[in-house]
């Protein structure tokens, strides 16, 4: 199962990179699209530092990747309740017992919603901050430089693609699941986080 969530991934990906038409996208919007590389070059932050411009390329970035996170658990762990499911609910219940209320299913759905992205938006904040301040914190893809998300990768592909036995798979699944959700918003909130801090020198 491991297995084939990861090949689904992996393919999904491959299929997503060889229909993009760069020349298209140029075309339509009239702008030129960077590779990887180039992104990363280009929005590296080498200015002065501007903690309030730090902050809210943060925020911007958590609020974002709040958004591509919540997307990723329900399509990769709809069942599994994550950490700040369960943070959520209890503020949203904490609450309705101070205000002396009592919403329905859907209104707590939307008020847990909300606390979600209020908790990405105050963690990319911070996120934001600490980068303006240490640039070396910045979450990286180099692996030379750390490249957490891909020690992680690498560690659930070696069971995934059946190089251990049936339990360490059952295990890299459940983990997988667990973090890919993670994984995304640390991801999402960096390339958001880049690019507005970018244009905002612009």
């Amino acid at each position: 199962m491991a297995s084939s969530t990861f090949q689904t991934i992996l393919a999904s990906v491959k299929d997503a990179a060889a229909n993009v038409n760069s020349s298209q996208i140029e075309q339509f919007t009239g702008f030129r699209v960077d590779s990887v590389d180039e992104f990363m070059r280009k929005t590296e932050h080498t200015g002065p530092k501007n903690y309030g411009r730090g902050f809210l390329a943060g925020v911007l970035g958590g609020i974002v990747g709040v958004g591509v996170k919540m997307i990723v658990d329900r399509s990769m762990a709809p069942d599994t309740v994550q950490f700040e499911d369960k943070l959520a609910e209890d503020v949203v219940d904490a609450a309705e017992e101070a205000a002396g209320v009592d919403l329905s299913d859907r209104q707590e759905d939307v008020a847990e919603a909300i606390v979600e992205v209020g908790i990405g938006a105050v963690i990319g904040g911070v996120y934001g901050l600490m980068v303006e301040a240490l640039p070396e914190a910045k979450a990286t893809a180099s692996g030379d430089q750390g490249g957490g998300a891909f020690a992680v990768v690498q560690q659930l592909a070696v069971p995934a693609l059946g190089l251990v036995p049936a339990t360490a798979k059952d295990v890299a699944k459940d983990t997988m699941e667990n973090l890919a959700g993670h994984i995304a918003f640390v991801a999402t909130a960096e390339i958001v986080r880049r690019a507005s801090r970018y244009y905002m020198e612009q």
